[in-house]
Parts: structure tokens; sequence; C-alpha cells
């Protein structure tokens, strides 16, 4: 398997060396974007992917997801549609809430900056010695149908400037239209097979969700928000 994006199109330079090249193993010591995370550190570093990227929840309610959404991965309204429809885009760090919506807000999780980079896919996620063990494979394939929901969330130039509002900052403010278009124009490419159970679905309504969680997960509820 590639990487969704190739290095021409890569729009995050942290891994390579100061001489333009793509190491062969990191030079930095920190994941970008997260000084806390040390690369080193394979553990926690897997333990964090692993809470950054994977719906434990949502993948045991898969194969019943289409009794609560639309059974498509397209199901993904633009940004600029979702303030048509009226809703409040809201920022979420939490893999469980991407594009879950109740009334008129709905969650949506920024990329973060160590995705954009081509070392870091080919290195860590399509690696068949990547350092993430065991444990690469739900994290490749949760983070693979995660980053394909920007294909549908940015579909124009206006989506694309909501998305570099400063107050959602969903995708970095340096990068220009042109760039994000070219890093994102294989997305449409990235099967269903090739991500987790939950990214075969778009969109999921929190209403149905904490409903249905108390059938499927034995929960009170899937989210309470206010």
């Amino acid at each position: 398997m590639r990487s969704p994006f190739s290095r021409a199109s890569q729009l995050n330079h942290d891994f390579e060396t100061t001489s333009g090249q793509e190491p062969k193993s990191s030079n930095l010591s920190s994941l970008p974007g997260h000084p806390r995370i040390q690369l080193n550190d394979l553990p926690h570093l897997t333990d964090f992917l692993e809470r950054e990227f994977c719906a434990p929840d949502l993948e045991k309610m898969a194969p019943r997801l289409w009794m609560m959404s639309t059974q498509s991965s397209a199901n993904i309204f633009p940004l600029h549609h979702e303030k048509v429809r009226g809703r409040e885009i809201v920022v979420t760090e939490d893999p469980r809430l991407h594009l879950v919506w109740i009334h008129d807000r709905i969650f949506i999780k920024p990329i973060p900056r160590y995705l954009f980079s081509h070392h870091f896919w080919t290195h860590y996620l399509l690696n068949d010695k990547s350092p993430l063990g065991c444990q690469q494979e739900i994290i490749r394939r949760s983070a693979l149908g995660y980053l394909r929901t920007y294909y549908h969330l940015i579909k124009h130039e206006s989506d694309f400037h909501i998305a570099r509002d400063d107050r959602l900052r969903l995708i970095p403010i340096q990068v220009d239209w042109t760039q994000f278009s070219d890093f994102t124009s294989q997305f449409d490419s990235i099967e269903d097979v090739d991500v987790s159970s939950r990214y075969a679905f778009g969109e999921l309504r929190l209403t149905r969700l904490n409903f249905y969680a108390k059938i499927f997960l034995y929960k009170f509820q899937f989210q309470d928000v206010h």
C-alpha cells in the first residue's frame, strides 16, 4: 500500500533533513505539533496515536451503523454546506466525535501536523517494520479513513477558507488552496476496504448513537453534551 499523497505534495517537512532529503530515520525528538510525545518512547507514541485516531466504540457498532446513518463514506457535507444547514462547527480532538452531529452542531477533528508528512506515513503507518508493531494496522486504517473525510469536507475554496478560520484551524493557515488541493487529490481513490469500519460511514447523528449505545455498547449513552 502506498501513501495517500506523494512526497511532492506533502505539507509538512519537519521530518526532512536540512538538505531537503527524507531521512531513513527521524532526526526529530518529538512528534510534530506534540512536543510532549517523544518519538523514542514507542509505547507512549503508540498509545497516543491509538487515542488520536481509533474509536473502539464505533468499531464495535460499525456492523449496525446502517441503522443510524446513510451507508456511504461520502455522506459528508462540505463545510460551506454545514453553514447553510445552520450548523456550528465545533472543534474536537476526540476521534469518536469526528463528524458526529447533534441539532445545530457538528464536531470536527483538525488534521494534526504530522499527518501532512510523507515520511510519517511511510515510516510509521506503511512500513512492514513499523515501530508501532502490531498496532500499526488499526492505527493506519483509522488514520486513513479519518484523512479521507477531508476530501469531502473541503471541496471548494470557500470550504478551505472556513477550515483556516482562526477560530477553527482545521488545517494549517500557511497552506494555500492550490497546495491543499494537490495534497488531497488522491484521497478519492482510498477504498473502504483500506479504512477502519467506522469510516465506511460519514456523518453520524449523536441522538441515534446515544439511543443504540444502550443496546450495542451496554452504556447509558455514547456521549453526553450540553
